[in-house]
């Protein structure tokens, strides 16, 4: 079990009563942002969704959570700890006494007084917000953006976009599978229309597997670069193309997985859009903030 599902559990020990998942939200978000501990290493992410911050790999593995019988719920029903929970749950002490500051501090707030307190406090992550909105969604300049998810929750990634003011996403791998949650093609493109973020696969652009193999040894990714330019970018053209015609219209951001662009194809594909399109180059997140 992931430490980051240890805190959920831990918390609903903590309440000692069933908790919604609304709560358990805007408890895991706060323990993230206002506590020491920040939840512990590699805790939750969260972007602006329809009540205030959310993560999507929180549900996630809520829900892998229930299919182990940890804990149980229905729909729109409060969570419940399950009978496969011990009675003391693993984890550092630092952690543990911030879940208990939380659910302190938090407990016993409705649920609008929970929401008023964290849309009070951040209200950036609030502009998807069905209640109220305490700020503007960002809106890009139109530039050809480049991304890249490696080292990131899909939540981390989503929220890159989001606050970067972008409203397309063009997948330009090749085979868009991942193992980490949220990126492979159908889940990323289901998420993307949650948050009103146009996504678009591109595979022509991409590089096939086969040839991205053993890129450690020396030379090995120039090489790899020199026949991206040499061969799909130059029979590409209208595929690049339509990529032109998309961030002319829309912010667009050229996704693939390495975070530096400079490691990936994203960046050379990026620089011909650019000269066709007469706009500027920017790649986000690298490195991260």
């Amino acid at each position: 079990m992931l430490h980051r599902q240890r805190v959920l559990l831990q918390f609903l020990k903590e309440a000692d009563r069933p908790v919604t998942r609304l709560e358990l939200t805007k408890w895991s978000f706060l323990l993230r942002n206002e506590l020491e501990s920040a939840g512990g290493s590699a805790f939750y992410d969260f972007l602006p969704y329809r009540f205030g911050p959310f993560s999507f790999a929180l549900f996630q593995e809520l829900d892998k959570l229930a299919a182990m019988s940890f804990v149980h719920f229905e729909v729109d029903e409060p969570v419940v700890l399950g009978d496969a929970v011990s009675n003391s749950v693993a984890m550092p002490s630092a952690v543990k006494r911030d879940i208990n500051h939380v659910v302190t501090r938090f407990g016993k707030l409705g649920g609008n007084q929970l929401i008023d307190y964290v849309y009070d406090h951040y209200p950036a992550y609030t502009f998807n917000s069905e209640i109220r909105k305490l700020t503007q969604r960002p809106k890009a300049k139109l530039k050809v953006f480049t991304a890249g998810y490696e080292g990131r929750s899909v939540d981390s990634f989503l929220n890159l976009l989001l606050q970067s003011g972008i409203g397309q996403l063009l997948d330009v791998r090749m085979n868009p599978i991942a193992r980490r949650y949220g990126f492979h093609r159908s889940t990323l493109n289901r998420l993307c229309g949650k948050l009103d973020i146009n996504y678009e696969h591109i595979p022509a652009l991409g590089i096939r597997s086969d040839k991205r193999q053993d890129l450690d040894t020396p030379g090995a990714r120039d090489r790899l670069f020199k026949d991206y330019e040499a061969t799909t970018l130059k029979e590409e053209s209208q595929s690049i193309d339509a990529v032109v015609d998309f961030v002319k219209k829309t912010p667009s951001v050229l996704v693939c997985m390495e975070a530096n662009h400079t490691c990936c194809h994203r960046s050379r594909l990026a620089n011909v859009v650019a000269k066709r399109s007469g706009l500027p180059v920017e790649h986000l997140g690298y490195p991260h903030a």
